[in-house]
């Protein structure tokens, strides 16, 4: 395995090591893909659907991005979403449950998600279909069955449902609306964010073989426009969930365990809940340094050791608790949704680049933040 097999899929930074232009250009790649998006009245119609089903109001740049979501997956997806694929998806999904409940268990379930990922779910077929109620039903079971798309798959059967109530001719206009927007998305977020996600193609490429029969391969193989997709997600999600973020009462800062500098069986971190508090056995570690800074605004820092840990198994009441969630980007959207159905407010700081040993690097590289952002947030989230 060469060397490029490793380096990153993404990184936020420019020559000065800073990521300051990577904010400025995605929050005004945002603002431009709001604008595109909310010309489509059917986001306030779904906004109308929401009230009278007397369902959970979320802001309506939330839906505008499911929108681009059904599109963008669709586009992705298609070739691999079959007949079998609703299936398929309440069967694998009933499964990954069950990964919680013991190591043992957990490798089983992975071990099966693997073999899946790798004889089933990759297959291809020649879609020249239109998308449909139908089709894209098929597309959410494919989504379950992969195991990566659990939270968006619950937002967009939201929306299937609500699509399944109109006529035929309009709910059929609506999707192909979202594939025409996700396909100017991919173009025009190649234009404003490609610099950042150069690397993701030769990465696919080269470890391909690697990948095969491996949990993570659906995980590690997604596509350039799915990293724009997730970081103009965290975008809006921020703007979203700002002010309750910085009205609830308590913080807490996770952080990945890929930021560390040290082994696991060197870190001297102890277990509390869903993650470890770091017990700062190393100046130089930067889970030490945000646990540091973190402490001087009154607020936690937990350090995660996988993104589907993160939160516990039980709710907490919405207000109570607004956490910063730092990650790399693919984790982005799934993450803010699942907080928030956990009760928690949330805000995200991207990591600089990926790096884990898990999913990224043979070997695993420490991972870093822009701390300015990150202080910026628990500065400002002070009560």
């Amino acid at each position: 395995m060469d060397e490029s097999s490793d380096a990153p899929t993404y990184s936020l930074t420019g020559e000065d090591g800073g990521a300051d232009q990577y904010y400025t250009d995605v929050a005004v790649f945002t603002d431009e893909v709001l604008e595109k998006l909310h010309e489509d009245q059917s986001i306030s119609k779904f906004s109308q659907y929401i009230a009278l089903r007397k369902l959970e109001a979320w802001d309506p740049n939330i839906y505008a991005l499911e929108l681009l979501m059904i599109g963008v997956l669709w586009n992705v997806y298609r070739s691999r979403a079959t007949a079998g694929s609703v299936y398929m998806g309440k069967l694998l999904s009933s499964l990954y449950t069950l990964r919680s409940r013991s190591q043992e268990a957990r490798r089983v379930v992975d071990r099966l998600k693997g073999i899946t990922g790798t004889s089933v779910l990759a297959r291809r077929r020649h879609v020249d279909e239109r998308i449909q109620l139908h089709s894209l039903a098929k597309l959410l079971g494919w989504l379950r069955a992969s195991g990566e798309f659990e939270q968006e798959s619950r937002r967009l059967k939201v929306w299937l449902d609500f699509l399944r109530g109109l006529p035929e001719k309009e709910s059929e206009g609506i999707l192909q609306r979202a594939v025409r927007k996700a396909v100017w998305f991919e173009r025009r977020s190649l234009e404003c964010l490609g610099r950042y996600t150069s690397n993701v193609d030769t990465y696919i490429e080269n470890n391909c073989q690697r990948l095969r029969w491996q949990e993570n391969r659906i995980f590690c193989s997604r596509e350039r426009v799915e990293y724009h997709l997730n970081m103009v997600g965290a975008e809006i999600m921020n703007r979203v969930f700002h002010d309750g973020f910085h009205a609830a009462p308590d913080k807490i800062v996770f952080l990945p365990i890929c930021m560390r500098n040290k082994t696991a069986e060197n870190c001297r971190a102890v277990q509390e809940g869903p993650g470890y508090v770091c017990r700062r056995c190393s100046k130089t570690c930067r889970v030490h340094a945000v646990t540091v800074m973190a402490e001087a605004y009154g607020s936690k820092v937990l350090m995660i050791p996988h993104a589907s840990t993160a939160f516990g198994h039980e709710r907490i009441r919405v207000g109570e608790v607004g956490i910063i969630g730092v990650a790399c980007v693919l984790n982005l959207i799934s993450g803010g949704y699942k907080a928030r159905e956990m009760g928690y407010l949330p805000q995200c700081v991207l990591l600089h680049y990926s790096g884990c040993v898990l999913h990224w690097h043979r070997e695993g590289i420490e991972t870093s933040v822009d701390m300015e952002r990150l202080e910026r947030s628990l500065r400002e989230g002070q009560t």
